[in-house]
């Protein structure tokens, strides 16, 4: 029998999947799952990444990869791996994820022309994956997904405090290449921390956005503001506000925006936040849940103090609002109610990789002076550059290649029983991750009463 905190990775102990032929397949398997690796010049070069585990009592004799689905015809695998009897591990293929739309209706220029459906189950792209016994029986089958309404599709969550839920989450959220940007070496080689533009992770199920602005006049107005990796300028900040908004009124999902730094043009000029709070009041002003700064007499709704944790979906969906957006400037929390103080934050930045294990053992057994207690807060499960440094041959490693390292120890250790006291987390490069699944599944875990019953269902396409 699998283990109660095995149940969080795979939703349910006993995992049933639904196939096009109406099939159904039962199994205490190993968890199977695609990733997309970091290490790529691009994201259509990226190779995607087949994995397995983590501990897996009974691992799969092998494990296939498909490009169609196997489901539907005799086709053989693309990729076979042979587990050897390894209880958990990832295997880089030579597959590419390639120019790939996102499916359902999703990409960007469909939406523009067509609403999608919103659908309750993933949506899987033409990549499979399907795992099998000694025998020959599939034990799992799994593909590469978008969830782009896992929220609105379970309504226990409307009742769940912001404070417990599991968020997941991109660190400098905006930090990617674009056309625009595609000609900076230093960009290209320190500034990206995202291989998915951030219409495509919210698509994917990403729910907590990181952003720090930056103010840089441009000669018409248009482009002042600008996402920032720390001093240099990635890209402008409103065609993602926009982006954002498209996202939230298709999906009706709940979306955090996490205003954490100001590292250009703020500094002395609170003019400047002025501005950038008039843009985001334009851009989103009437899907952002606002902050009450005193209580109507014919209202029941309670005053609130600045924190946002104590609310639920449910409070945001009940007034038709879906944004909800801190803002770590306090002379901007005294002007506007259009935004909430920030969450406690807790980063791993500093840290060598080595030491995330201690790291986490102090924060979540709230053995920490600071680990937070009944608070909403954010983990940046990331490593910064001077944390990556080697001193054998000193040379310091790049964000993609410290993301290769740091992701798959961050969710090794958030497997287990700490999923269940986990905030918004935040890695880099979220798409070499199954941090969407373990999020969505634990949330779905802690509205349910009988999780044994419970089965995971594919929308396969």
């Amino acid at each position: 029998m699998c283990s109660r905190w095995r149940t969080i990775l795979v939703a349910a102990c006993v995992a049933a999947v639904t196939l096009s032929s109406g099939e159904v397949y039962a199994t205490e398997g190993c968890p199977i799952y695609l990733t997309i690796s970091a290490l790529a010049r691009s994201l259509e070069e990226a190779p995607l990444v087949i994995n397995w585990g983590p501990g897996c009592e009974n691992p799969p004799d092998w494990i296939g990869l498909y490009t169609e689905n196997p489901a539907l015809n005799n086709a053989s695998p693309v990729v076979k791996v042979l587990v050897n009897g390894e209880q958990s591990g990832q295997v880089i293929s030579e597959v590419k994820f390639g120019r790939r739309k996102l499916p359902g209706g999703w990409s960007h220029a469909q939406v523009l022309q067509h609403i999608p459906k919103r659908k309750s189950k993933p949506i899987c792209f033409d990549l499979y994956l399907t795992s099998y016994d000694q025998e020959g029986q599939l034990e799992y089958f799994d593909c590469l997904k978008i969830q782009p309404t896992w929220m609105f599709s379970k309504p226990g969550l409307g009742n769940v405090s912001l404070r417990e839920l599991f968020l997941p989450g991109t660190h400098c959220s905006g930090c990617y290449q674009t056309r625009n940007n595609v000609g900076n070496a230093i960009l290209k080689k320190i500034g990206f921390r995202q291989s998915l533009d951030v219409w495509s992770q919210l698509v994917f199920g990403v729910r907590y956005l990181d952003f720090s602005i930056g103010y840089y006049p441009s000669h018409n107005g248009t482009r002042n503001f600008w996402i920032m990796n720390e001093h240099f300028r990635v890209a402008s900040v409103r065609p993602i506000l926009q982006d954002i908004r498209r996202f939230v009124i298709l999906s009706e999902e709940t979306v955090f925006l996490d205003f954490r730094r100001f590292p250009l043009g703020f500094h002395n000029n609170p003019e400047q936040h002025e501005a950038l709070l008039q843009l985001l009041e334009q851009e989103l002003g009437d899907l952002v849940y606002r902050r009450q700064l005193s209580s109507d007499e014919e209202s029941d709704a309670p005053m609130m103090d600045g924190e946002s944790y104590n609310l639920t979906l449910g409070d945001m969906r009940r007034e038709g609002k879906y944004i909800l957006i801190t803002y770590n400037h306090e002379a901007s929390l005294n002007e506007s109610t259009l935004v909430w103080k920030p969450w406690k934050k807790h980063s791993s930045a500093f840290l060598k990789h080595t030491e995330l294990e201690e790291f986490m053992q102090n924060l979540f057994s709230q053995k920490h002076p600071d680990a937070p207690r009944n608070i909403g807060w954010s983990l940046h499960g990331v490593q910064g550059f001077q944390g990556s440094y080697n001193e054998e041959d000193a040379t310091y490693l790049m964000p993609a290649e410290r993301a290769s390292i740091v992701n798959p120890k961050l969710m090794q250790l958030l497997g287990g029983p700490w999923s269940q006291r986990a905030n918004a987390v935040l890695v880099d490069y979220f798409a070499n991750t199954n941090l969407i699944d373990l999020a969505i599944n634990t949330n779905h875990y802690k509205t349910l009463r009988n999780p044994a019953n419970e089965a995971v269902v594919l929308d396969i396409q």
